[in-house]
């Protein structure tokens, strides 16, 4: 069993069974609205639950990170993506919009315990995500099978083979973040000075206000896998 120490435990549909392949990864998302309840309410209508769920306030985990999650699509005769032992973690916030600081320091204290409990590297293999422009998809998102089913590592939504959702849209700031912040055994910052973690603790507040992205809806329905696994659902409240 591996359940994060500081999550919140909340299940919802639950796994999509056991992992077939690796290495271990984790998967960025974004849930493409303002709260965790709201998605909560998506994840039930399209069983696409994500391992966690992230916020300012808390770290909501669904699945047993020994588990499968739902969020990724998977069509019959494509790479495996769900399975590939694929941790997946929703931050609450919108692809094309700027994330919220706390928000990411909850995501990068995660990102630390799941690295530790399955080795998983501190890098984006397939380089980090590419950020919106003007709010809206950038296009040229790298989704290479070969990356995603021989290398551990981060990598967003957007570089996962046969989906055609472009989140997480981190900017190179948030994306150096996630991947470096550090945090001792009660959740504070340990490395606040760190160049690539200082830029984005001095950026100006990112308000809490709606947002309307570009529509991302190519996981409306379930994948048919025969172990019932779904494909992602829109994730709007």
């Amino acid at each position: 069993m591996a359940k994060c120490p500081f999550a919140q435990w909340r299940p919802i549909t639950g796994p999509s069974g056991h992992n077939v392949g690796g290495p271990y990864k984790i998967v960025h998302h974004t849930t493409e609205g303002s709260s965790a309840a709201g998605a909560f309410t998506a994840f039930a209508t399209h069983r696409s639950d994500p391992h966690f769920t992230v916020d300012g306030t808390t770290v909501y985990q669904h699945i047993d990170t020994d588990l499968a999650a739902r969020a990724l699509r998977h069509d019959a005769g494509t790479p495996e993506t769900n399975r590939d032992s694929a941790v997946q973690i929703e931050v609450v916030g919108f692809a094309g919009a700027p994330k919220r600081t706390a928000t990411l320091k909850n995501v990068a204290r995660l990102c630390r315990w799941i690295e530790q409990t399955h080795a998983v590297p501190q890098a984006w293999p397939a380089g980090p995500p590419k950020p919106p422009v003007r709010g809206a998809d950038p296009g040229g998102h790298r989704r290479d099978p070969a990356i995603w089913g021989n290398q551990g590592g981060h990598f967003g939504h957007s570089q996962v083979p046969g989906n055609t959702h472009w989140d997480p849209g981190y900017t190179a700031v948030e994306a150096d973040y996630v991947l470096h912040a550090t945090f001792d055994a009660d959740g504070a910052a340990t490395n606040r000075d760190d160049p690539r973690v200082a830029p984005l603790l001095a950026r100006a507040a990112v308000p809490a206000t709606e947002y309307a992205p570009e529509v991302m809806d190519d996981h409306d329905a379930d994948a048919g896998e025969p172990d019932g696994e779904g494909g992602n659902g829109d994730n709007r409240p």
